[in-house]
């Protein structure tokens, strides 16, 4: 009996010696700096583009090449919507040699923003020959194809995007602002109708699922759906301009 007591006392001591060992490495753990990546990590949680700017631009202080911090570079300021200093570094970088599948559909992303489509359509397709396999390259593709009124190549990308399981609310308006352009007003309604229903604040399915009503002659139902928006002087000419688009 005494010897299970001393076994069970030099075991309680064991646990006492690990617990007081596990604070005490806490209490270490918690002094020790932030690491690098951990600020990083934070900024982009909050959108800090210009500490981020700042944190890699001091990489390149006193000529120091560091392609990478250039390339968060071009990345940052794309997020942040300078799209000339993102075209920049990109620039540098390619014209370096350095190609990869982020850059080049960050170059894709930087042609599409300044209407060069045919440059973004190729960016686009480098990107993926690299190994690009996301469903956002397949959307921003897709895009730039319908933009160049090549719907049936803008429609395959979208449903290539659908397979690697892109957002569907995206997928399905993108969708339907090819056959709004494609004038097949009823697939419109079709694919929006149901997305409107699941997301009834989402105002830019709103707005292409009204251009679709107002177009296959369905005003009352589009008055409707813009009534919060807007009103009824403005609702009806809305409603007749559309009318004399049609008729046209």
């Amino acid at each position: 009996m005494r010897k299970g007591m001393r076994n069970t006392m030099r075991w309680n001591v064991v646990l006492l010696v690990m617990a007081l060992s596990g604070i005490l490495v806490g209490c270490e753990t918690t002094n020790q700096p932030p690491s690098e990546q951990s600020i990083i990590a934070g900024m982009e949680k909050v959108n800090n583009y210009d500490g981020l700017i700042a944190l890699y631009k001091s990489k390149l202080v006193g000529g120091i090449e560091d392609d990478n911090a250039v390339e968060q570079l071009a990345y940052v300021y794309f997020e942040k919507g300078d799209v000339e200093s993102s075209r920049f570094y990109t620039q540098y970088l390619i014209g370096k040699g350095l190609k990869n599948k982020s850059l080049l559909q960050l170059k894709g992303q930087i042609e599409a923003e300044n209407g060069h489509l045919e440059e973004a359509i190729d960016a686009y397709n480098q990107s993926i020959s690299l190994g690009n396999t996301s469903g956002k390259i397949r959307v921003l593709l897709g895009v730039a194809y319908s933009k160049s009124d090549q719907f049936s190549k803008a429609k395959a990308q979208f449903n290539l995007a659908r397979l690697r399981g892109y957002d569907d609310i995206v997928i399905k308006n993108n969708l339907a602002v090819v056959y709004l352009a494609e004038q097949r007003f009823d697939l419109v309604i079709e694919t929006l109708a149901p997305v409107l229903k699941e997301h009834p604040t989402n105002q830019t399915v709103k707005a292409n699922l009204a251009i679709a009503l107002l177009k296959s002659g369905k005003s009352e139902q589009a008055k409707a759906l813009l009534r919060d928006q807007y009103n009824a002087g403005e609702l009806l000419t809305i409603t007749q301009q559309f009318a004399y688009v049609e008729a046209e």
